[in-house]
């Protein structure tokens, strides 16, 4: 029973609830109260009509009772209302007189005797003779005068005329509280369809985003009420869901120009290789030079292959962003690493390390400040805190290869090349640069570089073996480490690469310390610009 009410009230809508609800208490509620009433009225009538039968019994007892010429008669003397009807029994029960006419609506009074006015001390009910009437009885006994044989005194009243004000009144507020229910569930009727017009609003603006119309956004109710606070809720979760959705729109769209620009890379050299194979299988590469030659040229493009494939790989761990190593790292000797790495690489180029001060530098941020002027190489304060950050130490300094693999391969031959490292105090933050004085870079290709296998002049990238993957690589190890990265213009020209990661906790930098020679080469405390052109092993 219960299962099957509520897949009825399942069917209805929040309307129909309300109202249904509505009409079960106010119906429980109504017959309560007139179930209560008509007890109250029925005990108040009962208990008037037994106080009168009190005081006719005392005025009928009050008189004495003869008999008359027949012994199993006898004479009324006393004369009340024709209302009540009066009768006197002998001690078995038997009506002697009365002072009604006998008839089937007269009380049934077969089983009264002088017992029964031992057992009823107070007013009961009889029905009549044809079971029609119910009689308010009382009893009591009383004498013959001049003999003293105990008889029974009769009085007893018809209930119909209150038995007919309570039907009445039963049936007025029977009629009464239907119509209050009608009204009450038509009137809630239509409160719950106004109330609930916002609610119904919010639900089609919910299916309308559902149907593919992102745009949509629910109002027209106060903040402040409860459809209005759902909206607010609603609207928040529209938005999450909705840049969720673009979010997820642009992941797939960058994963099918991601796989087909990796195809295209890989696809080139394969086309090499197998060329040359199938040249030297048919025989048309037979000379030792061009056989040596064709060898070299499959060589390097399997290394390019493999160089390819070890960046992808690289970019598919940051993606899955696995936990790093991360140690206390002094970025200087980092810094003087790279420098000299480069040295010896590139021969040709002066490869500097130079203090700068990061908080008079300008804001590093994920974009570019374009308002902030942008000055060259700041001299450091006379102390600085050291550039210690927590960090993988690996990754950082593929971070500073792929910077300066970048500078070297798209400026001139002989082009000086800086390298800076300081310390923001406002923003608690490492800072390096990557300075190079090149063609630049155009401002609307700056957020660009750093996306995978974009490359500004992609016939030069090919010629210089670049992938098109380091700058995203370093992008996706600046994020790792919680830090920011952007490119802005090298004052006189080229392009510099500013990279911010936060500064280890004092706690870091003491379990670095402990690591240190005690002459404090490896760190970057001090105002001594020479300490930045070390390096240790």
């Amino acid at each position: 029973m219960r299962a099957r009410l509520t897949r009825l009230l399942g069917r209805l809508s929040l309307a129909g609830r309300i109202t249904t609800l509505i009409v079960v208490v106010m119906t429980f509620g109504l017959a309560l109260a007139g179930v209560g009433t008509l007890s109250i009225i029925r005990d108040a009538q009962v208990a008037e009509v037994d106080q009168e039968l009190d005081q006719a019994m005392r005025a009928f007892t009050s008189e004495e009772i003869t008999r008359s010429d027949s012994p199993e008669q006898c004479d009324l003397a006393q004369r009340m209302p024709n209302t009540y009807y009066l009768g006197v029994a002998d001690a078995s029960g038997t009506v002697l007189c009365d002072n009604k006419l006998p008839g089937p609506s007269n009380p049934d009074l077969s089983n009264l005797s002088l017992g029964t006015v031992a057992e009823q001390d107070r007013a009961f009910t009889l029905v009549s003779i044809d079971e029609q009437t119910r009689w308010r009885t009382i009893v009591a006994p009383s004498t013959v005068s001049g003999t003293g044989e105990l008889l029974v005194s009769i009085v007893a009243v018809d209930m119909s005329s209150g038995e007919s004000t309570t039907t009445t009144f039963t049936l007025v507020f029977v009629g009464f509280s239907l119509l209050a229910v009608v009204l009450g569930a038509a009137l809630t009727r239509i409160l719950a369809v106004s109330t609930l017009r916002g609610l119904r609003k919010t639900a089609a603006e919910a299916q309308r985003f559902a149907d593919g119309d992102y745009d949509t956004r629910l109002t027209g109710e106060h903040p402040r009420t409860e459809v209005g606070s759902l909206q607010l809720s609603l609207n928040t979760m529209l938005d999450r869901i909705e840049a969720a959705i673009e979010q997820r729109d642009e992941s797939v769209a960058r994963m099918r120009q991601f796989v087909g620009d990796a195809s295209h890379e890989l696809r080139t050299p394969l086309v090499a290789v197998r060329g040359y194979a199938e040249l030297y299988r048919m025989g048309a590469i037979s000379n030792p030079d061009d056989v040596k030659n064709a060898m070299e040229r499959i060589e390097g493009e399997a290394k390019r292959m493999a160089r390819l494939v070890e960046d992808l790989l690289q970019l598919a761990r940051l993606d899955e962003r696995r936990p790093l190593d991360l140690q206390p790292l002094d970025l200087v000797p980092l810094v003087n690493d790279a420098a000299s790495d480069t040295r010896v690489g590139a021969p040709d180029r002066r490869v500097t390390v130079v203090p700068i001060d990061a908080d008079a530098h300008g804001p590093v941020a994920g974009a570019v400040d374009r308002g902030a002027p942008q000055t060259g190489v700041f001299t450091p304060p006379p102390l600085t805190p050291p550039a210690v950050v927590l960090g993988d130490e690996h990754a950082l300094r593929q971070l500073l290869s792929n910077l300066i693999g970048n500078a070297t391969r798209y400026t001139p031959e002989g082009t000086p090349i800086e390298l800076g490292v300081g310390v923001s105090t406002l923003r608690h933050e490492a800072v390096v640069l990557v300075i190079d004085h090149g063609e630049g870079i155009p401002a609307e290709l700056r957020e660009r570089v750093f996306q995978r296998f974009f490359r500004a002049d992609s016939s030069r990238a090919r010629d210089t073996g670049g992938t098109g993957l380091g700058l995203a690589i370093v992008r996706g190890i600046v994020r790792a480490h919680s830090g920011r990265l952007d490119v802005v213009d090298t004052p006189g020209g080229g392009a510099t690469f500013r990279i911010a990661v936060p500064l280890a906790d004092a706690a870091a930098v003491m379990q670095l310390s402990e690591r240190l020679r005690p002459d404090g080469t490896l760190t970057s405390t001090g105002s001594n610009p020479q300490g930045l052109g070390r390096s240790h092993g």
